[in-house]
């Protein structure tokens, strides 16, 4: 989180936390219009989105079928903070803060504070990007790996809030935060499919797109197009259980009597629930107009070869990101007048989006505002 928040947010001669500024994106849908373009392209909004976003809202950092094994090790980079899950020896979930926050270095390098994760060695530093799951035989003690996440002492280590929701692995890293299954009491009728039977991790992908995360969550509801289905969509959008929203959704007609649900859990979990497998794509912002999409394909044998849904599916995505990008060179310009936000899953997302950058939160911290000589 920021060490000193109340020094305020501002870029491009806005004050990012100012209400006025998202009094035209909080009028009712049809008349609100869309976020301020430094939304989608400032460094400090990205700063401020990991105040009052990434380190105050549940996170999906992966799947429980990533690290089946007690020791075994899932990596997240939430905001700028490196966190990891461990499986625990009672088959528990342990979410902590990596020892190495700033990796090796003794001061964090310019080229780590542009807001793009860098590529480095020291995976578990909060500025460069993540790797894969660790195998608990790769991070044991005395390991290169091992003193970077969890130290000699990880017992130690600041503690994360960690749940889990189906096969999905979550973390808070606000302490005060209401219980996961508050968040998304709503949505649990709604997926039902992931309950009804343990599908295995069938296939994994990965792809980079070069626009904000916020448009790449946008495209995927309103502009996917599925290769077999007749694409007569109705829309529906629901609400959390206060009133907030806590996800977006759309179905697609397939074939008489099936259909894909998509959904969109803000704010960074994309779900695509077909009849015989599931889609989860977890976002994950690796700059300011980059974003990573870890595509995950969820699947048994029925549901045909998995390698090759994770393909269909990567293609499918990359054609959705398409406009995603296509808006973000929009926002290289400034505009007169902020067009209207005709997206109805767009209007969702921007009313939680508001709601997280305006709520107020206690902060704590222990070092001085100024360094003070002589004392």
């Amino acid at each position: 989180m920021n060490m000193h928040p109340e020094l305020g947010y501002f870029d491009e001669g806005l004050d990012l936390t100012q209400p006025e500024l998202y009094a035209a994106a909080s009028k009712p849908f049809g008349r609100a219009r869309i976020l301020p373009q430094a939304a989608f392209r400032s460094k400090i909004f990205a700063d401020l989105e990991d105040e009052k976003v990434w380190t105050r809202t549940w996170v999906c950092v992966g799947l429980q079928q990533q690290i089946p094994n007690p020791g075994d090790l899932l990596p997240f980079t939430v905001g700028t903070h490196g966190v990891h899950v461990e499986r625990g020896r009672d088959g528990g979930l342990i979410g902590r803060f990596n020892k190495a926050q700033h990796g090796g270095c003794r001061a964090i390098p310019a080229q780590c504070q542009t807001g793009a994760k860098t590529r480095c060695s020291f995976t578990s530093c909060g500025y460069s990007r993540d790797r894969e799951a660790i195998d608990s035989s790769e991070a044991g003690e005395g390991s290169q790996l091992g003193g970077q996440y969890l130290g000699d002492r990880p017992e130690r280590l600041l503690p994360v809030k960690v749940d889990s929701w189906g096969p999905f692995v979550f973390v808070n890293l606000d302490n005060q935060s209401e219980p996961l299954g508050t968040e998304l009491k709503g949505m649990a009728k709604q997926a039902g499919k992931l309950f009804d039977g343990d599908l295995p991790l069938a296939a994994q992908e990965r792809r980079e797109h070069r626009c904000n995360w916020k448009l790449t969550g946008r495209a995927f509801l309103e502009n996917i197009a599925l290769p077999f289905a007749d694409m007569k969509a109705t829309k529906t959008n629901r609400s959390g259980a206060a009133g907030t929203p806590c996800y977006a959704s759309r179905s697609i007609a397939l074939s008489p009597g099936n259909e894909a649900h998509l959904y969109w859990l803000f704010p960074n979990l994309l779900l695509v629930l077909m009849p015989e497998y599931v889609v989860a794509v977890i976002l994950q912002p690796t700059a300011t107009a980059m974003t990573l999409e870890r595509i995950n394909i969820l699947a048994d044998a029925a549901a045909g070869d998995a390698e090759e849904l994770a393909e269909t599916w990567a293609d499918i995505l990359d054609a959705s990101a398409a406009h995603g990008k296509a808006r973000q060179q929009e926002f290289k310009d400034a505009a007169k007048r902020l067009p209207v936000e005709d997206s109805a899953s767009g209007y969702e997302f921007q009313k939680f989006l508001v709601a997280c950058i305006l709520k107020e939160h206690e902060y704590f911290w222990s070092a001085p505002l100024f360094a003070q000589p002589g004392r």
